[in-house]
């Protein structure tokens, strides 16, 4: 390690958090109408339209949006340590192409007058219908096998995918609302809508934490990990089954979001190092600072039409993931 990787490191760890504050209340202060960050503050106990605006619409979806980009870049890297693969991300198990179709579901219901159904619940529900589906099909006795876990991935997000297309077709324009939330959207989210995927994204961080050395095992391989006296498939079968539920928690909400999962992982490694214990702090502030960025330049850029989030975070995230895969190539610690 070169010193000036261990200088950023050092650095890294106690201006990430500083910076992460500094984001939130810059992405609290832009939208429609520009509000200082003293201003902000000023106005917590007022009862203005302006106070109103700032603290129950912005704040609830900057805080959303801050949530899902810890969120997703999270799971992402602890798939990519599990699999050992630097190229997985939170929709690897299908969890996004079952979200996908149980909102589109939802919607089809709702303007067809066949049902009156919740489109986030739908989303929730077939999202982890889709992760366990995949995870049932990957398993072989109490084994789960990574190559077989990414082949019904793909199995199970074709079928889903496969299905969205369909209600599409079938319901022409009355889906338009469908195709905007398959590239995520923060529009339209309270405080209520944040509980769940928070008390979820909570659970998944502490454990990560907790099982950090296990993980920093998985790195290495199967095989040297169980050397270690690590619980693989017990190991496996918790984030797995977790990241599913923490991920589903999430798109259910904003639909869904490429990239950050799979190129924050990499940002937090570079600037924390390999080891989970801290690149784990890294990855959750970053996908947090990322996200909130997008969501930001997403409502802001073509004021007052609104981008979807999703590609705002597509723009981004696929020059900065050649850039680090370039930048990183020959790492065996991805």
């Amino acid at each position: 390690m070169t010193k000036l990787r261990v200088l950023l490191i050092k650095t890294g760890r106690y201006l990430l958090p500083v910076l992460f504050l500094f984001v939130f209340l810059i992405n609290i202060s832009f939208g429609t109408v520009y509000v200082s960050p003293i201003k902000a503050i000023k106005l917590i106990n007022s009862d203005s339209p302006e106070s109103y605006m700032l603290w129950h619409l912005r704040l609830p979806r900057v805080l959303m949006a801050t949530l899902t980009g810890s969120a997703l870049a999270l799971v992402g890297n602890i798939f990519q340590a599990i699999m050992k693969n630097p190229l997985v991300d939170p929709y690897l198990i299908g969890t996004s192409a079952g979200a996908s179709f149980g909102a589109l579901l939802g919607i089809y219901f709702i303007v067809n007058s066949i049902a009156h159904v919740s489109i986030p619940t739908m989303s929730f529900i077939f999202a982890v219908v889709a992760s366990m589906l995949a995870i049932a099909l990957a398993r072989k006795g109490n084994i789960v096998p990574t190559v077989h876990l990414v082949l019904s991935g793909v199995l199970v997000s074709t079928m889903f995918s496969a299905g969205s297309m369909l209600l599409l077709n079938i319901a022409n324009r009355s889906l338009v609302t469908g195709h905007v939330w398959l590239f995520g959207s923060f529009s339209g989210i309270t405080f209520t809508d944040i509980v769940l995927p928070a008390i979820s994204l909570t659970t998944l961080a502490v454990l990560s934490m907790m099982m950090s050395r296990q993980l920093d095992a998985m790195v290495l391989g199967e095989k040297e990990a169980k050397s270690l006296g690590v619980n693989v498939e017990l190991l496996k079968w918790l984030f797995y089954l977790l990241g599913a539920f923490v991920t589903a928690a999430f798109v259910s909400k904003t639909g869904i979001i490429g990239f950050v999962g799979l190129i924050v992982p990499h940002m937090a490694r570079t600037l924390a190092g390999p080891k989970h214990r801290n690149n784990i702090v890294a990855t959750i502030l970053l996908g947090g600072m990322l996200m909130s960025i997008c969501d930001t330049l997403a409502r802001t850029l073509l004021n007052p039409v609104e981008i979807p989030v999703g590609i705002i975070t597509s723009l981004i995230g696929a020059p900065f993931m050649f850039v680090l895969l370039k930048l990183k190539n020959g790492n065996k610690n991805f």
